[in-house]
């Protein structure tokens, strides 16, 4: 139970932190984008629409709300658009990139798309006629809408939206899937390399856009060798990351008037020739990565058939050299080893005998020392029924109601596994629990403290890593002295109040170190009449059934909080009926404890 709430907080958290991430990146890139020269049409390349897909490729689509919330402040603070249009700013782009990454992952059946050729071009059709023409169409209704563009230009600012999106998708997605996937960023494709690769790789590249981006020289296709080195030779993370810059520098180099892309201000044609170049670079220096990670997964198989075949034959020539000497050296083998077989079987039958009979007398003995309905209906002022049941021939779990000088003592627990080993370890701590009963020990932290030492000893001895959880309670005037740490204890008042109480920060495991007296804790609870106290074993909360899901506490509080008002065996019964209905078929894997208690003067 503990675990399962932990990890639904680092869920929760760790989704948070990704929407606000995703609607950061967003908001800034759009800003940054925004801040450019822009032409009648827009930008050629827009990177938050690829931020977008791989985001929610790489974290999942639940990221959707930061893509959203990012639109819309971009839309809200940076266009100023009007807070209706600025929402339906933000949903456009968000249902856009939930629909290209659901086709991604409905034709691949995977989020990674650059592991084969064929995913890589699944890809590019899913954002090329998927999302991305779908929120072109609605993005530029809604700025006509806005008022920001005339109806007589609504089809070439779709294209233009349509284009710069797919491009930014295109180039960015990858980027940040490979960047963002903690699974998917181990996976690199490059043989070893050194940095000198790396070094010239890039030194190249920079020439080559200086050249081509800055003094307008014709020769930006020259861009392509570094890259298919990169992505032959430097891996995915290297080679999306160059790609990236490449286009992002050939868009601000043209945005600003520079480079062999600009002709004149507003050249739709010179916007057509940059998505041009960066669609080809893009597509080629990708598909080389998919097409290399192919190639080696590929020689990879065949290198080990290879080695697999090898050593087959080279088995088969040495068996067939030795054929009749390992024939007569087996059957010599063989004769001894049945012999031996037949007495290890002698003794393997005594020894089951003789083990089966220490387990049943274990299991009478924890029958035995169970309290018995007489004990319990000689209470006055509590009607208590109790239920255990071991997974094994010996159980784990103990439970107790002692009664001594006016008081009353109740104990819950869960030694760690189960079998003989727990058993005798349970019949440990009912013996100890008693003796301090009957010695007249009153005070909670000294009663728990002193089992725990005996415990701990024991277990030294027995050379064992067992432990267990423990809960001790004590009934006295109305009032319920809870000390110890196991499951967290159910309360139903009278009037069908609901408390849990968890014990966690009232003690520690019994049984692993010698000395616990300062973690343990008290804690008082006054029961009125007919309050009702429900203490178990996780043997019922973690009970699975054949789907694998778990019973849990919420079904157990349901059932308790329903039947509240019945008598406590009435209550003990249907519980454990709707347990063993939860699992119907199913392995009983744990120990199974049940105590039901009401103040009933």
């Amino acid at each position: 139970m503990k675990t399962l709430t932990t990890s639904k907080k680092l869920v929760k958290a760790s989704w948070l932190i990704d929407n606000a991430i995703v609607a950061i990146l967003y908001f800034v890139t759009c800003a940054l984008v925004l801040q450019l020269p822009q032409s009648l049409l827009g930008a050629p390349i827009f990177p938050s629409a690829g931020l977008a897909v791989g985001a929610l490729l790489a974290r999942g689509r639940s990221r959707w709300v930061g893509v959203c919330l990012g639109a819309i402040l971009n839309s809200f603070f940076v266009v100023k658009a009007p807070l209706f249009f600025a929402i339906i700013a933000g949903i456009v782009p968000t249902i856009g990139a939930v629909i290209s990454t659901t086709l991604i992952l409905r034709l691949n059946n995977t989020n990674y798309f650059l592991g084969y050729v064929k995913h890589f071009v699944a890809f590019i059709l899913a954002i090329t006629f998927g999302g991305t023409l779908i929120q072109a169409l609605l993005g530029t209704l809604n700025v006509m809408l806005a008022g920001f563009v005339s109806p007589d230009i609504y089809w070439n600012v779709v294209w233009s939206w349509w284009v710069g999106d797919a491009i930014g998708v295109l180039v960015f997605s990858p980027l940040i899937l490979v960047w963002w996937n903690r699974a998917i960023s181990q996976i690199d494709i490059s043989n070893r390399f050194s940095y000198q690769e790396l070094f010239f790789t890039v030194i190249s590249l920079g020439i080559v856009s200086y050249l081509a981006l800055l003094e307008s020289k014709p020769i930006e296709y020259l861009l392509l060798p570094p890259l298919l080195w990169s992505a032959f030779r430097l891996g995915v993370k290297t080679t999306t990351s160059l790609v990236t810059i490449i286009a992002m520098v050939s868009a601000i180099s043209t945005a600003y008037k520079v480079g062999t892309f600009y002709k004149i201000s507003q050249d739709t044609n010179s916007l057509l020739l940059l998505q041009l170049f960066m669609g080809v670079i893009s597509i080629t220096a990708i598909a080389v990565l998919a097409l290399v990670t192919e190639n080696n997964r590929t020689a990879k198989k065949l290198q080990e058939q290879v080695v697999l075949k090898d050593g087959a034959y080279t088995q088969l020539d040495q068996v067939n050299k030795n054929l009749e000497d390992m024939i007569e050296e087996r059957t010599s083998e063989l004769l001894e080893a049945n012999r031996e077989i037949n007495s290890l079987n002698h003794q393997l039958t005594v020894e089951n005998d003789r083990m089966s009979s220490e387990l049943a007398v274990t299991r009478r003995l924890q029958q035995m020392i169970l309290p018995r309905a007489k004990e319990l209906n000689n209470i006055k002022e509590l009607d208590i029924a109790g239920f255990m049941e071991p997974a094994d021939e010996v159980g784990g779990d103990y439970y107790d109601v002692l009664q001594q000088n006016g008081r009353i003592k109740i104990g819950i627990g869960d030694v760690t596994g189960h079998g003989l080993e727990s058993g005798v370890i349970m019949i440990m701590v009912q013996t100890a629990i008693r003796a301090l009963l009957i010695n007249g020990e009153t005070d909670p932290v000294k009663f728990l403290s002193t089992v725990n030492q005996t415990i701990y000893k024991n277990i030294q001895r027995m050379n064992s890593d067992k432990n267990l959880s423990l809960i001790l309670m004590d009934y006295h005037n109305h009032v319920l002295n809870l000390s110890g740490q196991h499951e967290s204890v159910i309360l139903i008042r009278a009037d069908g109040g609901i408390e849990i109480i968890d014990t966690d920060a009232l003690g520690f495991p019994i049984g692993l170190t010698d000395e616990i007296s300062e973690f343990i804790f008290e804690l008082n609870i006054n029961l009125n009449l007919e309050d009702l106290v429900v203490l178990y074993t996780d043997g019922i909360t973690e009970a699975e059934n054949a789907s694998k899901e778990i019973y849990g506490i919420g079904r157990l509080i349901q059932v308790i909080s329903k039947s509240h008002q019945k008598s406590v065996n009435q209550i003990r019964e249907l519980v454990i009926a709707d347990v063993r209905e939860f699992i119907g078929s199913s392995k009983v894997y744990d120990d199974i404890t049940l105590v039901v208690l009401k103040r009933k003067i």
